[in-house]
């Protein structure tokens, strides 16, 4: 029940104790690594080939790939390219830190849910092998995904399941386990990387850090003016936002791996249809 404090006239509650507060709390606290520990490239990319990829789409009569699709087939197609990036430091009970190798390219995306009294809470499912899917799949799959609720996605169901119907202790700890375990962080988590956007809302450009070694981000698509062989254009654009963990990637691999993703999403009608 909310408690009121009325010395202050009622001008604020305390709201009840709440499962997916102190979930996400305890995966923010946990998983999430130090500023220190990680390193953010942004950039501006011209998306006039991405556009001319949906526009044909919608000529023809069939679904426009998400920008989301663009961003996953990308970067999984740069990360295939560049094995290095696959990678995750883990710190193994008794056995200290080691990096654990992907040898599958999947990709975790955060999905928000509307949840009344818990507006932080968004979970992560995968969309497995995605260097091998075409943007049609991809941007059906995000769609499935982005619709599912219990009844039709495991992840949302296992999720919920822990929160709502385990002891809190106990919820934290095993929503936890994944960060310790291997395999429980393939099964749960994906692989080396996290795609988020919040573009949808309005928002420009985002710079965080992840539990993944690797998080891209991007924002709003609209006309900016870009600088192309001396002369002043306007196309359209987003920011390409990369935080990784510089534990695990020095900035020289890292700026080439991420000069690849650009390069893929500028060139999309050649590299991202086949």
């Amino acid at each position: 029940m909310n408690q009121q404090t009325p010395n202050l006239d009622g001008r604020y509650t305390m709201e009840p104790r709440n499962r997916f507060l102190s979930a996400v709390m305890s995966i923010v606290e946990y998983e999430i690594k130090r500023p220190g520990s990680t390193v953010t490239f942004l950039s501006q990319v011209d998306l006039s080939s991405i556009e001319r990829v949906r526009a044909a789409a919608a000529q023809s009569g069939t679904r426009k790939p998400s920008y989301t699709a663009f961003v996953m087939k990308a970067l999984a197609l740069a990360v295939r390219e560049h094995p290095y990036a696959n990678r995750r430091l883990v710190r193994l009970p008794l056995l200290g830190p080691r990096v654990q190798r992907f040898t599958h390219i999947d990709a975790a995306v955060l999905i928000e849910r509307e949840l009344p009294d818990a507006p932080m809470v968004a979970f992560v499912d995968m969309i497995r092998d995605a260097d091998g899917l075409g943007l049609d799949t991809l941007t059906s799959r995000l769609h499935d995904l982005a619709v599912s609720d219990a009844s039709s996605n495991q992840q949302w169901a296992s999720f919920s399941f822990i929160i709502n119907r385990l002891p809190r202790f106990l919820a934290r700890w095993v929503i936890r386990l994944p960060v310790l375990v291997p395999t429980l962080w393939v099964q749960y988590r994906g692989g080396a990387f996290v795609i988020s956007s919040p573009a949808k809302y309005g928002v420009d450009m985002i710079a965080a850090t992840w539990p993944w070694p690797l998080g891209v981000s991007f924002g709003l698509v609209k006309d900016r003016p870009l600088v192309q062989a001396g002369a002043l254009v306007v196309r359209p654009t987003f920011t390409l936002t990369l935080n990784f963990d510089r534990r695990v990637m020095a900035g020289a691999q890292a700026g080439r791996f991420y000069k690849r993703i650009v390069e893929l999403l500028e060139a999309a009608e050649t590299t991202l249809t086949n």
